[in-house]
């Protein structure tokens, strides 16, 4: 039992601290995996340590902070959506995310598609049908993306830099429509 005990803290303390040489690693053997797993899983910091860390270290490290996205590079769509899950706000920590995850983010709160750098025409028209006021962080948003923000509300017209004039047509069909 103690034998097992202490090869995990070995393995844990040579994942955390950076210590995984050739020599060292590979006299620990096949306990590295299932070790740098709870290691992750106890502390998602240790996964800025390990060099192309399969999904199941991602999905560990993401189970226990969503912000470990920033450690690793090119995160799985699996744990990036798995982040997502936990909270919409993790995609601030995706670079490049897949439209598959900016629909997972903007389905979960609208307020995610602040952090999408180039969001999809699909993820901003889930956006502003929750909410027609998003719009204002679109920035050259489509016509067909106008259009569905001011079919929300009229008044989504005065956050569109350069309103397509079927959609300033629309608004203006609100308008009279609401007197």
């Amino acid at each position: 039992m103690y034998k097992n005990v202490i090869k995990k803290s070995v393995v844990v303390g040579i994942v955390i601290f950076g210590l995984a040489e050739t020599a060292l690693a590979s006299s620990v053997g096949a306990v590295a995996t299932v070790t740098q797993v709870e290691a992750v899983g106890q502390n998602y910091y240790a996964i800025q340590k390990i060099k192309n860390p399969d999904v199941e270290l991602q999905l560990a490290a993401v189970k226990q902070d969503i912000k470990a996205l920033r450690f690793i590079e090119n995160p799985a769509e699996e744990a990036q959506l798995a982040a997502i899950k936990k909270s919409y706000y993790a995609i601030r920590y995706i670079d490049k995310p897949s439209e598959k995850v900016q629909l997972a983010a903007v389905e979960e709160d609208y307020h995610a598609l602040k952090f999408i750098k180039n969001p999809s025409e699909k993820a901003q028209l889930v956006a502003v049908k929750k909410s027609h006021d998003i719009i204002k962080y679109i920035k050259d948003p489509s016509k067909k993306v106008q259009i569905a923000a001011v079919e929300q509300s009229k008044d989504a017209i005065r956050f569109i830099k350069n309103p397509d004039p079927d959609a300033m047509k629309l608004a203006y069909q609100k308008i009279m429509e609401a007197q």
